[in-house]
């Protein structure tokens, strides 16, 4: 299912949810992940399945697994990216689904060990295209973007892409979308993946053990 993973309706926006929601189907999206402060938006709307997102900002210690564990039952996790020790609890803390903001990862806060604990534990890393469009953090976005690339190949860790949205101008459709993600190396087969890389983060698959029966 092609996935929009965090756009944000607000209620100050000046597009209303459905208006967001239709712009989304005319980009061919299927769902969205909602994040923001808006009550009125619908659970599907023009062929639009919603999924309700929390994005929880970084913090220390006690704090960061109580606003885990507050978060509504259903909702899509999505923690900020921090620095290394930061991150490394946030992947590997029960009931978070995403790692985001990776366009403002400070040095070293993404690195093998990581992308390890990350892969083992099926947390996914956002692709967020919004600090692409962006001018001021576009270079920066692309090194870091490009570098996650390069350890996703290595250890398989799902990968989801976002509009990070709040309007209905910040929508791209699938040949787009594959344009700007090329622009750090994404092929065409791994922008399909991770735009259908929610799935895998929701719903991962379950290893079956066949056990053989002894003869007698």
């Amino acid at each position: 299912m092609i996935t929009d993973a965090c756009i944000f309706v607000n209620q100050d926006n000046a597009a209303t949810p459905r208006r967001m929601l239709l712009t989304a189907k005319s980009c061919g999206i299927s769902r969205v992940v909602v994040c923001g402060n808006a009550v009125d938006v619908p659970a599907s709307y023009a062929g639009v399945t919603v999924l309700r997102g929390k994005v929880i900002a970084k913090q220390n210690g006690r704090q960061f697994l109580d606003a885990v564990r507050k978060v509504p039952a259903g909702s899509v996790v999505m923690v900020n990216a921090g620095e290394n020790s930061f991150n490394r609890t946030a992947v590997t803390t029960k009931g978070v689904h995403l790692l985001t903001g990776i366009a403002d990862l400070p040095k070293g806060g993404f690195d093998h060990i990581i992308a390890k604990m990350a892969a083992d534990h099926n947390t996914g890393v956002v692709f967020d295209l919004s600090r692409i469009l962006n001018q001021k953090s576009r270079r920066t976005a692309l090194s870091k973007y490009a570098e996650i690339l390069h350890l996703q190949r290595k250890y398989h860790f799902p990968l989801v892409i976002a509009s990070g949205t709040d309007t209905i101008f910040g929508f791209r459709n699938k040949t787009e979308i594959t344009a700007l993600c090329s622009l750090f190396g994404m092929t065409k087969a791994e922008v399909a993946a991770a735009q259908n890389g929610l799935d895998a983060v929701l719903n991962p698959q379950q290893l079956v053990t066949i056990i053989k029966k002894e003869e007698a």
